[in-house]
């Protein structure tokens, strides 16, 4: 009995061990999925609205600015009249062929000429959606944003100004909502198409732009004030009185509107003012008429094609 070597049972020391291993394992992999969902949220989740598939060219703008009229124009070189609709309208706009080099001297002779129509080839195509402008549309607007590569607003330049219709105080606030979503992260350029400029009454582009800048101006001066504290006290411009002005910007519209991903914001410089200069992407404005009657005036849809085609 005394030569005997007692025997260790090893069973619970092997359990024990494997039940450490398995805790260790489980702990490692839910660590491994709260990385890689940091890791796709918010290192990749950028990324992802560069590599999201953008190959449209979308009209957006207010109900009975055109935006239907443009499209006809720009798919099918027809003028038409049309009404208020709720669905979107997509086709391709393609661009004629090149002229041939004997067409290409005889224009180069004649001081009226028309820029070429095809800047990297012949039969040049644009998929184009006119998306509606019903207020009840805006969340269906967010998924065509997401799409688009480069959008072009459409501004009714006769009635911008009219306090009976929507003019620029209703299109501030659609450029608002639109260009600080997180859908319009990944837009690579605007065109604010001024149409109806074959009307004596119209606003040319020039003017467009200082009535819609004066406006987003306002729009976000009140926005901010709204998200003052308390105890600020604003004057009757709206500047916070006693503070030293900086240069501020106030981010998008409500968080169902925004989603998940970065946005841009829409700032206002060190006098007050918002200018589309100041704007992370480029913004073209252009004069533009979809009645195109060279015998009655010179506006004609060209402005936009150069804005496809990267001459503008």
């Amino acid at each position: 009995m005394t030569g005997e070597v007692p025997e260790i049972k090893e069973t619970n020391v092997e359990g024990g061990g494997i039940t450490r291993f398995l805790l260790f394992g489980i702990v490692t992999v839910i660590i491994a999925l709260f990385i890689a969902r940091f890791i796709s949220r918010y290192v990749f989740g950028a990324i992802g609205v560069y590599s999201r598939h953008r190959h449209t060219l979308l009209l957006i703008g207010l109900c009975g600015s055109g935006k239907t009229t443009l499209f006809a124009q720009l798919v099918a070189q027809k003028c038409v009249s049309a009404r208020t609709s709720m669905q979107p309208n997509r086709a391709i706009m393609t661009r004629r062929q090149l002229p041939s080099h004997k067409e290409e001297k005889e224009e180069e002779k004649s001081s009226f000429s028309s820029p070429s129509r095809v800047s990297n080839g012949a039969n040049a195509s644009q998929v184009v959606v006119d998306f509606p402008g019903h207020r009840r549309l805006r969340d269906s607007l967010l998924s065509a944003i997401e799409e688009a590569m480069s959008v072009v607003v459409v501004v009714d330049a006769v009635t911008i100004q009219d306090d009976r219709q929507e003019g620029a105080q209703a299109l501030a606030e659609l450029i608002f909502s639109v260009f600080t979503s997180s859908a319009f992260y990944g837009v690579q350029r605007v065109l604010v198409a001024c149409t109806k400029r074959d009307e004596l009454t119209s606003y040319s582009a020039k003017a467009v732009r200082k009535l819609l800048e004066a406006e987003i101006t306002r729009f976000v001066t009140s926005r901010r004030g709204d998200l003052q504290s308390l105890d600020t006290i604003l004057n009757s411009a709206r500047v916070v009185v006693g503070q030293k002005k900086s240069k501020f910007a106030v981010g998008g519209g409500s968080s169902s509107s925004r989603r998940d991903g970065p946005t841009h914001q829409l700032s206002l410089d060190e006098s007050g003012k918002f200018t589309f200069d100041n704007f992370p992407i480029p913004v073209h404005f252009a004069d533009v008429s979809s009645v195109v009657d060279p015998a009655r005036h010179p506006f004609n849809v060209e402005p936009v094609w150069d804005f496809v085609e990267g001459r503008m």
